[in-house]
């Protein structure tokens, strides 16, 4: 038969290394620090554009006929000045007044590492990736359970700087316990400077905290960079049902005001602070955030807001966070439709799980928080690292294991194409019938997602390697990405780490002061 001279066959390539030298090469391969992930397939739909008017107009009567409460002076004053109804704390907020102010809110921002080369985009088809945070306790490199440390939360930071399946640094990676709360920020800002050059988060907890970290990113920065551009993030969690508290909005005003982006986010209890409705809970924090985010602009029109939900499930036997509940699915998803209907960029929170161990359990939870995420559209997703226990503590192995689950997610974003298609046809002719792929050049350089945890070879092999858990492999991943830390790690002019340690010092001193 005719041979067409574009599939003609080729010699045979040998192999070499085998698969333990794959392996190496793998383990060894240049550090990869990814840029956000685009968005190359649909977001999931669930209401046709009458029910997301309608939710609308639910929000909006709960804000103009319940009222929410910011339980401070100042913001009240704002919001009166504004043209806001209010009595006392309660806000009432005209539908007209909530539209005009989200309409300033940019679509999309650009989110500044201190090297930029790691600075990602938010908003549009760009989606980000970031770790956990704020958990007390730590399963560590050990299999100990135990209270986290300072030295701790440095080192979280140092591997989430090499983790190529996240995009930014999460403030909090721990709560260091063995740091007094007052300056816990201080510590964690710097830390968080010295050991990454990714995106950094902020902490939210009282404005004079909002302002030492805002300070911080100016020592390395440069003032006008920070005026000009987000270099922090920061959450804000409205205590559901309908209250902004006075410690949120004192530092919600400082961020507003220096330009940096706010991420407002109602913290839901489905069942506690919420109805017992999907479609009313979805509508109460619709209301919720928009209240918060309108409140941005008011500070400074145009600064960067985010619609944010932190949803758990209630076990009822209990009232602890339940998480992986389908009744959270399904609201998550609203919650995405809704941000789209308002054009404002929106997040969440991903890689959760109430289970007190690496189970089975712990990545169905994990899973059915991620999923409703990434198929809602969500543009920015916290937790993707570690955390069991309803969020009280981390695990290092689960971490490595939601850092595969998440690659493998950013895999499936990326979609389908028909680039290098020809190329792959001209591989099918040289095989042919009953051949195989492994030895083609467009097979090595275009390798499909493998899990680096998981264990995927013949029972006896996991045997004779030490019947090794998940666990184990996750934690032996963490030891060797951090390995590889050492052999890169993130420069910071002597200069600027000497300014920011002179800063902690004086203000752990000033602060301790003002407390006693």
């Amino acid at each position: 038969m005719k041979q067409d001279k574009e599939f003609a066959p080729v010699r045979r390539r040998h192999r070499s290394g085998g698969a333990a030298g794959r392996r190496k090469s793998r383990l060894k391969a240049p550090l990869v620090y990814p840029s956000a992930t685009i968005r190359n397939i649909p977001a999931y739909n669930v209401l046709e554009v009458d029910g997301l008017e309608a939710i609308d107009d639910q929000a909006m009567r709960i804000l103009e006929t319940i009222g929410i409460e910011f339980r401070d002076d100042v913001s009240a004053s704002i919001w009166s000045d504004a043209g806001a109804d209010v009595d006392g704390h309660r806000i009432y907020v005209p539908r007209a007044l909530i539209r005009k102010l989200i309409s300033t809110i940019p679509d999309e921002f650009d989110y500044h590492g201190r090297n930029a080369d790691r600075t990602v985009r938010v908003g549009g088809r760009h989606m980000i990736f970031g770790p956990a945070y704020g958990t007390p306790n730590l399963i560590d490199l050990d299999g100990v359970r135990r209270s986290a440390t300072a030295a701790d939360m440095a080192m979280l930071m140092r591997l989430h700087q090499v983790n190529p399946a996240l995009q930014y640094n999460g403030g909090y990676t721990l709560e260091p316990m063995d740091i007094s709360v007052p300056h816990r920020h201080l510590h964690m800002v710097e830390q968080s400077f010295l050991n990454t050059d990714k995106p950094i988060m902020g902490s939210s907890q009282s404005e004079y905290q909002a302002r030492d970290c805002i300070e911080m990113a100016r020592i390395v920065f440069g003032h006008e960079t920070v005026d000009e551009n987000v270099v922090m993030t920061a959450i804000f969690n409205c205590n559901s049902p309908l209250v902004w508290d006075k410690s949120q909005l004192d530092a919600t005003r400082v961020y507003s005001a220096e330009n940096q982006a706010l991420l407002m986010s109602p913290f839901v209890l489905y069942g506690a602070s919420t109805p017992v409705h999907t479609l009313a809970t979805t509508a109460q924090i619709i209301a919720e955030a928009l209240a918060g985010i309108a409140f941005t602009q008011i500070i400074r029109p145009g600064c960067r807001a985010v619609m944010g939900v932190a949803p758990m499930g209630v076990y009822m036997k209990s009232g602890a966070p339940v998480f992986g509940s389908p009744e959270v699915s399904l609201f998550m998803y609203i919650f995405g439709q809704m941000a789209r209907y308002y054009g404002v960029p929106w997040r969440t929170n991903g890689a959760k799980s109430g289970s007190k161990q690496d189970d089975l359990y712990a990545g169905y939870d994990s899973i059915l928080k991620v999923y409703p995420a990434i198929l809602g559209g969500c543009h920015l997703l916290t937790h993707c690292g570690g955390t069991i226990e309803g969020s009280l503590c981390i695990s290092m192995g689960k971490l490595a294991a939601d850092a595969q689950q998440i690659l493998g997610f950013q895999t499936l974003l990326n979609g389908a194409s028909f680039d290098d298609i020809d190329t792959a046809l001209n591989d099918l002719a040289r095989v042919g019938p009953g051949g195989h792929f492994f030895d083609e050049d467009y097979t090595r350089e275009n390798l499909p997602f493998l899990d680096e945890v998981q264990d995927n070879e013949r029972y006896e092999s996991w045997a004779a390697a030490g019947y090794k858990s998940v666990s184990e492999r996750g934690r032996n991943w963490c030891r060797r990405m951090l390995e590889r830390y050492e052999d890169e790690p993130p420069k910071l002019e002597e200069s600027i780490s000497d300014a920011l340690r002179d800063y902690v010092v004086r203000r752990e001193r000033e602060i301790l002061t003002s407390f006693s």
